[in-house]
């Protein structure tokens, strides 16, 4: 397993999805609003520009960080995300 460090834009989305999945099961209210959170975020990113996929496979990596295919394929498009960015230049 490699470490990365995640990107600026992911940090809310990270800190949403830690409090969901400890939040326990009798505590729906709670669960309710971290994804309201979350969607709220995931909008404000789309309307700032982050690629939609990017931030669909990062959710899709948070929700269980232990599933590593989910990781790997949300560092594979990150890192050509911005060898594109970088070719640009």
């Amino acid at each position: 397993m490699q470490f990365y460090k995640y990107p600026e834009w992911a940090q809310f989305i990270q800190h949403h999805y830690w409090h969901l999945r400890f939040a326990r099961g009798f505590d729906s209210a709670r669960i309710r609003k971290q994804y309201r959170r979350i969607e709220g975020e995931k909008k404000r990113l789309h309307e700032a520009g982050v690629d939609r996929e990017l931030v669909r496979l990062l959710c899709r990596h948070m929700v269980n960080p232990r599933n590593q295919r989910a990781e790997r394929r949300f560092w594979e498009a990150h890192h050509k995300s911005l060898q594109a960015e970088l070719s640009l230049f």
